[in-house]
């Protein structure tokens, strides 16, 4: 439970309460909760605990430490006033936060208790899968800030402006985003199926132990979803199947003979007998014979090494089909998962 919950403890240090974890037991459960501020996540036990009902907040990274480096099978709690008193393989004493007016802190409670339908339900297994599959084409500029979210609707769709990710995974018939945090928690769920329940302003995602509290983005609308759907449909003039792991050893060789100087480029040549692989000084050259190709034409391109490890790695089959031929990207699909890759400008 703690492991789970500490996921959402964002320890922003100009935001005290992120770096709190609430521990409450009510009504026989025990219930730990965190937030960033933005989103709150609670994690229920299982079953009932022997323990008068109570509540308290703790730094959540101490205490999370701690209870990982216990090796005992039961933990017990003791309370006395503005003390906690953790007992396993020993005894170990902790002062509870205090706030401005040196009273005990008190979690904010973020969502109503009143029942809510499910608005659809989430598989944790296609979460899964997107996160492997799409998390390496987010953005992280927040330059750009609706492209730091997953849009999810009839497909799920990152963009970074230089690589695209759609993954044909049918989430919701009406669109909504969910930010990079809300994704990662909710990959480490315990249950299979995730039901969802939003709002305006709010969205719920709730197992039979935990919910997570986030905030509905306003912003749906202004994902480029039309113009990234376009380009993931974009033809190709040749295709062709290459060993997974030959391109990520030859790419780890080749990142020996890849300077700043280069900017990080590497160069692919499509020849008869495979694609090639070198540096733009030609220092490193390999060759990796195709398993297959269809429609063949010589083509040479510059592409990020980096970038192009980076959506390599996320693949799970023992080949990749790779599309060439474009002026200004190539393409890998696999497993309903279509992935863009911009290219770099020639010497």
């Amino acid at each position: 439970m703690v492991s789970r919950a500490i996921k959402c403890s964002s320890n922003n240090k100009l935001i005290p309460i992120t770096s709190l974890m609430d521990i409450k037991v009510e009504d026989g459960y025990l219930v730990l909760a965190t937030t960033d501020a933005t989103n709150y996540f609670y994690v229920t036990s299982n079953s009932k605990v022997e323990c008068e009902n109570f509540e308290l907040c703790v730094i959540a990274e101490l205490f999370t430490r701690l209870v990982q480096k216990i090796t005992t099978t039961d933990i017990t709690i003791i309370i006395n006033g503005e003390i906690v008193t953790v007992k396993g393989n020993g005894t170990y004493t902790l002062e509870l936060p205090l706030d401005e007016n040196g009273s005990v802190i008190k979690f904010p409670k973020k969502f109503e208790d009143e029942f809510r339908p499910d608005w659809g339900v989430l598989k944790l297994s296609t979460v899964k899968k997107v996160l492997n599959y799409n998390k390496s084409s987010l953005a992280d500029n927040v330059s750009i800030p609706v492209l730091t979210y997953y849009y999810c609707g009839e497909t799920v769709v990152t963009s970074d402006k230089a690589k695209i990710c759609e993954t044909n995974e049918m989430i919701h018939e009406q669109p909504y985003l969910v930010s990079s945090q809300v994704m990662d928690i909710l990959g480490i769920l315990s249950e299979e199926e995730i039901h969802v329940t939003a709002t305006d302003t709010d969205m719920m995602f709730r197992t039979s132990n935990e919910i997570l509290f986030a905030q509905n983005s306003e912003n749906v609308n202004t994902f480029p979803i039309d113009t990234i759907h376009n380009l993931t449909q974009v033809e190709f003039k040749s295709k062709c199947v290459l060993p997974r792991l030959a391109i990520l050893d030859v790419l780890d060789r080749l990142s020996l003979f890849v300077s700043s100087y280069d900017k990080k480029a590497v160069k692919l040549t499509f020849t008869n007998e495979g694609m090639m692989i070198s540096s733009r000084k030609s220092s490193g050259v390999e060759l990796i014979p195709y398993v297959s190709v269809t429609d063949f034409a010589e083509y040479t391109c510059n592409i990020d090494i980096k970038m192009f490890e980076a959506q390599v790695m996320t693949q799970v089959e023992d080949n990749i089909e790779l599309h060439f031929g474009n002026d200004v990207a190539i393409k890998i699909v696999s497993n309903d998962v279509t992935e863009i890759i911009a290219l770099m400008e020639g010497e």
